[in-house]
C-alpha cells in the first residue's frame, strides 16, 4: 500500500513526528512537506495527493480554508487534521471540513496507521463493482434543506447552537428523531429533554450535525413503500447498536472521539439497506427473498444479486456527504473488520463487535482473528454480558 501525502505545518516537532512516521529512506510513501498554508497551497496546484496531513494552525493561510480548497480541487484527498489547544469554535469548523481530526503531539505510529487507513477506505468506495451499483441508483439520496443549512451554518466562524436548534425545529419529523435520540442511552442525559432547543444545546454541534443526518435518513421514507423492507427494524437495530457499540468503546477507554464515532456509526452501519431497499428496491426484494426463503445471510445475498453490499454502498455515501473517516470506516467494514488496516481500537472495533452480539440470534460471528490482533478478544465475554444485563433491564412491551 503507498499513495502520496501532503504534511503542511509550521511546528518543527511535529515534522519531526512526521519524518518518524513516514521515513525518507522508506519509498513506500511519497511525503512532500509544505511550511505553512500559503505553500501548501502552492503544492496542490500540482498532481492529486491521496492525504494531506495539516496542523490546525497553519502561517499564512489558515487551515479551513486549506482545507476548503483541497476539498474543491480534489474531493478524493483524505483530509487529516493535527489538532492542540484549538477553542471549540475552530475545532468545530475543523471537523465539519476534515475527515480526521488527531490530536497534537500525535503519535506516529497512529499517524501512519490513520493515513494507511484513508487510503484503504478510498480504494474500496472508488471499486468498479461499487460504482455499477451507485450508477444503477434511481437517484443519489440528497441531503434535505434542514441538514444543509445546518452543515452550512456549523462551518461558519461565529456559528450559533440556537441558530441550529431553529433550524432543527423547522422539520417536524427530524426534530422528534433528535429529541428522542438526546433522550437515549446513547447520550445518557440525566434529566430528558423535550424540544430541539435544548436537545441541541445538550449534544453540542458536532454531535448534533450526525444526529440531524441519521434523523433526516430515517425520517424520509414511507415505511409502507419499503415492505417487506421494515424501516422500524432497522432504525431499532441500529440504536441497540449505537448504544452498544459506545459502551463498547468506553470499556476499553478509548478517547471521546473513537466513543462518539462508535456511537455514531452504529447509529448509521445499515444505512446502506435503506438505500438500497428505497431506490434498487426489484433487485432488492430479490435479496430479501433470498435471506428469507434461503436462508441465505444478508450481506451474502447483496453480493450474489448486486455484486456490491449495504455496508459499501453505505459508507460511498457518508464519504460523498463529508462524515468524518472514523464513522465511514466503522460503516465500510463493519461485517469485515479484519480488511481494514492497523492495529488500533478504532470505531470499526467498537461497531463490529455491537453488531455481531446484538445479531447473535441471526448465527452472526465476530472476527477473532482481528481482534486478537487488536488484544481484546479477552474482553468478548464481558462484552456480551453488558448486552445481556441490557435486554434484562428494557422495560417489557
Amino acid at each position: 500500500m503507498s499513495g502520496r501525502v501532503l504534511f503542511a505545518t509550521d511546528d518543527p516537532s511535529a515534522l519531526r513526528a512526521f519524518r518518524t512516521a513516514f521515513p525518507p529512506q522508506q519509498r513506500d510513501w511519497d511525503t512532500v512537506v509544505a511550511r505553512g498554508g500559503i505553500e501548501a497551497l502552492k503544492k496542490i496546484e500540482g498532481d492529486p495527493f491521496d492525504a494531506l496531513v495539516a496542523d490546525a494552525r497553519l502561517s499564512g493561510t489558515p487551515c479551513p480554508d486549506v482545507l476548503l480548497e483541497v476539498r474543491r480541487r480534489h474531493p478524493p484527498t483524505a483530509r487529516i487534521v493535527l489538532a492542540d489547544s484549538s477553542s471549540a469554535t475552530e475545532l468545530v469548523r475543523l471537523v465539519a471540513l476534515a475527515h480526521r481530526v488527531l490530536p497534537k503531539p500525535f503519535d506516529p505510529a497512529e499517524l501512519r496507521g490513520t493515513v494507511q487507513r484513508a487510503f484503504a477506505l478510498r480504494e474500496l468506495l472508488h471499486s468498479p463493482a461499487l460504482a455499477s451499483v451507485v450508477g444503477r441508483l434511481s437517484s443519489v439520496p440528497a441531503l434535505s434543506t434542514v441538514y444543509a443549512r445546518i452543515a452550512e451554518e456549523l462551518t461558519m466562524p461565529d456559528f450559533s447552537l440556537a441558530a441550529v436548534g431553529e433550524l432543527v425545529s423547522q422539520d417536524v419529523a427530524i426534530a422528534a428523531r433528535l429529541i428522542q435520540m438526546a433522550n437515549s442511552a446513547l447520550v445518557g442525559l440525566r434529566k430528558p429533554t423535550a424540544n430541539p432547543y435544548q436537545a441541541v444545546r445538550i449534544l453540542g454541534a458536532d454531535l448534533t450535525r450526525t444526529l440531524v443526518l441519521a434523523a433526516d435518513l430515517f425520517s424520509r421514507y414511507n415505511p409502507q413503500a419499503l415492505r417487506p423492507f421494515s424501516i422500524e427494524s432497522l432504525w431499532e437495530h441500529s440504536q441497540a447498536v449505537a448504544e452498544l457499540a459506545a459502551a463498547i468503546a468506553s470499556d476499553v477507554r478509548a478517547d471521546e472521539r473513537v466513543v462518539r464515532e462508535a456511537a455514531l456509526g452504529g447509529l448509521l452501519h445499515d444505512i446502506g439497506q435503506l438505500t438500497l431497499a428505497s431506490h434498487l428496491s426489484g433487485p432488492y426484494k430479490e435479496v430479501l427473498s433470498l435471506t428469507r426463503l434461503e436462508g441465505v445471510p444478508n450481506i451474502e445475498a447483496e453480493a450474489r444479486v448486486l455484486g456490491t453490499t449495504h455496508a459499501e454502498v453505505g459508507a460511498y455515501l457518508l464519504g460523498l456527504w463529508g462524515l468524518p473517516d472514523g464513522v465511514v470506516e466503522a460503516v465500510a467494514w463493519h461485517h469485515h473488520p479484519g480488511k481494514c488496516p492497523g492495529t488500533a481500537f478504532t470505531a470499526l472495533s467498537a461497531v463490529h463487535v455491537a453488531d455481531v452480539i446484538v445479531h447473535a440470534e441471526s448465527g452472526a460471528r465476530p472476527d477473532r482473528e482481528y481482534l486478537e490482533r487488536l488484544g481484546v478478544l479477552h474482553r468478548w465475554d464481558s462484552w456480551v454480558g453488558m448486552w445481556q444485563e441490557r435486554c434484562e433491564a428494557a422495560p417489557a412491551v
